[in-house]
């Protein structure tokens, strides 16, 4: 698949992808625009193709040799406008496009340039999605870059899903689509597992030397160990996703529709449902499993025993974080971003907010350090 858009219809859909023969291969719904059919039905076939589907038969659609719209909010066209050159996009070409009812949309070129826009018409305003975009507009550290993906529901009022490259999102639906969206973030941020290939030189009828034994031995106990640390971290991972979720969402305020937000960047979002637990500001912080604070060096012992410290060194730090499966540069560089003391104190609630921007500031000078380690062995990612 090369790409795919829905519409506000059943039978409003553009799909673009490679046949069985290896070329690109263009289908859409009965319903989607009748004129953008007719474009569709002459268009040259390219796999850079990309099209977005809005409401009243609203559409853009371009590729490297074609670029048409119709029926968009002022604001977006406007902004799309802006963007054209003589010779081509001024800001690169638009990367996410998506535009609801009342004239909200949001857009952002190749180059991170973000427009958006909240609705106005008819008195409808998307106030759960303004106050997303404001959220993170107001982040020290986030740029409009570092957002993966975004869609505005074309046929429902003020839904909407964001997914941030860090692993935050936020959605807003209705209660009975709770499950869907958190499949859609399950699904998003999930792992692939790669099946190992066999090994075409190897002999099974063949016998194996003791040292062989051995090896696999070690191997399976070694095998045994990470799954326990797997577990611990999974475990340690969701339950510092629901409560930054939770500060997140009483910073946002009240909403009168499921609003979903995750913190961590390396799980599976945890979709915070209402009215299960009110939300809260941090009033404590997110210890390390004591089972993996092992490291017995007398400076680490000396460091954990600081009653106000996070009880944990560098060492216990990196097991943790290796219990993910997703160690590695650019990954530790992406988790370093939440335990920012200023990102981290915002969260906090203000009689313990010194003690836990003192701590987070802990967390990112030991990530610092295991970025440092690991920009060593991954040279191409520095």
């Amino acid at each position: 698949m090369h790409w795919a858009t829905l519409g506000p219809h059943p039978s409003s859909w553009i799909l673009s992808c490679a046949d069985t023969q290896g070329k690109t291969s263009l289908h859409w719904g009965c319903n989607t625009p009748p004129r953008l059919q007719s474009i569709l039905s002459k268009t040259w076939h390219s796999p850079h193709l990309r099209a977005f589907l809005g409401p009243d038969d609203s559409f853009m659609i371009w590729h490297p040799e074609l670029i048409r719209w119709a029926n968009l909010p002022v604001g977006l066209e406007d902004a799309i406008q802006s963007w054209l050159t003589p010779s081509g996009w001024r800001v690169g070409a638009p990367r996410l496009i998506t535009w609801g009812r009342a004239g909200a949309f949001f857009a952002m070129s190749e180059y991170g340039n973000a427009v958006y826009g909240f609705g106005d018409k008819g008195g409808e305003t998307w106030d759960r999605y303004k106050g997303v975009v404001e959220q993170w507009k107001a982040e020290k550290s986030f740029q409009w870059n570092g957002l993966t993906f975004i869609t505005l529901d074309a046929a429902n009022f003020d839904h909407f899903v964001a997914v941030r490259r860090d692993g935050i999102w936020a959605g807003s639906v209705e209660d009975e689509n709770e499950d869907a969206l958190n499949d859609f973030a399950l699904n998003f941020w999930g792992r692939v597992k790669t099946k190992p290939k066999d090994d075409p030189n190897s002999n099974p009828g063949a016998g194996q030397s003791n040292a062989q034994n051995v090896t696999e031995n070690k191997n399976v106990k070694e095998a045994k160990t990470d799954a326990k640390t797997q577990v611990l971290y999974e475990t340690w991972a969701q339950e510092t996703a629901r409560i930054f979720a939770s500060a997140s969402l009483f910073l946002a305020g009240p909403q009168p529709t499921t609003l979903a937000y995750s913190n961590t960047s390396s799980l599976p979002p945890v979709l915070n449902r209402t009215p299960r637990s009110p939300p809260s500001l941090l009033t404590a912080f997110p210890y390390i499993p004591d089972a993996l604070t092992t490291c017995t060096l007398t400076a680490c012992t000396l460091l954990k025993a600081d009653l106000d410290g996070m009880h944990a060194c560098q060492h216990d730090v990196e097991k943790l974080l290796r219990g993910s499966g997703l160690y590695s540069y650019e990954w530790l560089r992406q988790e370093r971003l939440r335990w920012h003391p200023d990102r981290f104190g915002r969260l906090c609630e203000e009689r313990w907010r010194e003690v836990g921007k003192r701590m987070a500031g802990e967390m990112f000078k030991i990530l610092s350090a295991l970025i440092d380690e690991v920009r060593k062995t991954e040279p191409q990612n520095t």
